[in-house]
């Protein structure tokens, strides 16, 4: 059992960090010649990336010119945006208004939900019990179901599972479907199901299944454990039969960046206080360690996520999610906050996917050693323990894929990503056969029990009866066999018993 430690109901719901709140979603005229000097800066970074190519090798030698590209804006924007905005709200608005006016493929089917939270919520308990006291039953946690569209009308033509049958929900679970849930990354102050919509329905395409992806509450309005109720949350009325319905080795947890470490933080709670929990689960790049202690942090410089923030640094997601730079210290090795310091016993099959180019990198490697799992047979390690194995029935697998970039499963013009995804689809069909091959031979099993604990309902007379009976069947065969040898019947105990 892990041990954990709780953070008072006062540090929840007071702020060390103020945030503006802002009603309106457009910008602030003040703010407008920053943003025009941003834009005008991006175009700079880019037309000068695209002029020296021919001549610069990029940072990796394999990087094609649009990947190259990408991540230069991506760390120029990350550089800058100190400068150009005020506040977390700001950062917000700008990620929103980019994704707000990206098309949407015809091809995705995105239907918005709604989670219910009763009052005094779900009963959980432990770290979650103080917080689950408060709820009044009038919150609500947004969702989306995002898939295919072929993969959703193919699934809503098929029957409501058994598991389901309570249920009203339009979109509950149908018979014999698998499901993903899935939180989203972003440092656990920004991002959302919108901005991850287009990965997550290459995902949907790739297994051919439906995601529910949670829009769970951001630091540093909502710090620690928040982030961690709302995914329960989500979870529990996904598998609840009057919710969504789904068995739990139906479902499939996953995330990315920080949505991968929440995945993990969810499973280690389920698992610490007896709850029903996926039956596997995939993690996209996770962000496991918040104390950031691992090299690549720094080796890894080429990766478009920041350099380790400062203590004092105003957008530093550690202390947001922390709930003040005090805590810090205190919570930064907490399981359920930074997965790698905790115990890694008793969690479903993990599948786990990183790029060698990329600052979340050895904490990947350092979170399989630890579980003693394995490494994929195709890539390379840049150091590789020995007892690391590359035996593929392992309970943690750990895919790296040389030159990549953080959660570059979200670059869709990456010939990486879609093996990444396929992947994925071959990691699940191969768990799921383990399962039912588990069920089955734990079937077997109990029938051998059974008949072996049907012996004991006879009482000594009576197994000294059916002791008589085989001496004189095995004496008749005999007999009747005796001008053929080859007819002689050998009747054993065991068949004359059944056969009583």
């Amino acid at each position: 059992m892990t041990t954990v430690s709780t953070v008072s109901h006062t540090a929840l719901i007071t702020q060390s960090i103020s945030v503006k709140k802002r009603s309106s979603f457009a910008f602030p005229i003040r703010n407008l010649r920053r943003y025009l000097a941003f834009i005008s800066q991006e175009l700079a970074i880019g037309a000068s990336l695209i002029i020296r190519h021919p001549f610069t090798p990029p940072p990796v030698p394999t990087w094609p010119l649009h990947l190259a590209l990408f991540v230069a804006i991506i760390r120029a924007t990350a550089d800058i945006q100190e400068h150009i905005v005020e506040d977390i709200s700001d950062i917000r608005r700008l990620i929103d208004a980019f994704f707000y006016y990206l098309p949407k493929l015809p091809q995705m089917q995105i239907v918005p939900f709604k989670v219910p939270i009763p009052a005094k919520g779900r009963a959980f308990p432990g770290v979650l019990a103080q917080l689950e006291q408060s709820e009044t039953g009038h919150r609500t946690l947004p969702a989306q179901w995002i898939a295919d569209t072929r993969v959703w009308d193919r699934i809503m033509k098929m029957p409501i599972a058994s598991t389901a049958a309570e249920s009203k929900d339009p979109f509950a679970a149908r018979e014999g479907e698998k499901v993903i849930f899935y939180t989203h990354g972003g440092g656990y102050f920004i991002c959302s199901t919108d901005t991850h919509r287009e990965m997550l329905w290459r995902i949907s395409r790739a297994t051919g299944r439906r995601i529910f992806a949670v829009d769970y509450r951001l630091a540093p309005e909502h710090p620690y454990p928040a982030a961690v109720q709302d995914a329960s949350h989500a979870f529990s009325h996904l598998t609840d039969p009057k919710g969504c319905g789904f068995a739990p080795e139906n479902v499939t947890s996953s995330g990315d960046s920080a949505g991968g470490g929440l995945t993990l933080a969810l499973l280690m709670y389920q698992r610490d206080h007896g709850l029903p929990m996926a039956s596997k689960a995939v993690l996209l790049s996770p962000w496991l360690d918040l104390t950031m202690s691992c090299d690549s942090w720094v080796t890894n410089s080429v990766d478009y996520l920041p350099s380790p923030p400062k203590f004092e640094h105003k957008f530093n997601p550690i202390s947001f999610y922390c709930s003040g730079r005090e805590n810090i210290k205190t919570l930064a090795r907490h399981p359920y906050i930074s997965p790698l310091w905790g115990d890694l016993e008793g969690l479903p099959p993990l599948l786990i996917q990183c790029g060698e180019a990329e600052r979340l990198r050895d904490e990947c490697i350092l979170f399989t050693y630890k579980a003693g799992g394995c490494f994929g047979p195709s890539n390379t390690l840049p150091f590789e323990p020995e007892t690391l194995s590359r035996d593929q029935n392992s309970h943690v697998e750990l895919d790296m894929y040389p030159g990549m970039v953080h959660v570059f499963q979200a670059i869709p013009f990456l010939p990486e990503a879609g093996m990444a995804l396929e992947r994925i689809r071959d990691f699940m069909h191969r768990k799921e056969a383990d399962n039912e091959a588990e069920v089955t031979e734990a079937a077997v099993d109990m029938t051998k029990t059974e008949r072996i604990e049907d012996d004991s309902l006879f009482t000594a007379d009576e197994q000294s009866a059916i002791a008589q009976l085989m001496e004189e069947l095995v004496e008749n065969a005999a007999i009747q066999s005796s001008d053929d040898s080859s007819l002689y019947l050998e009747l054993n105990e065991e068949e004359l018993i059944c056969r009583a």
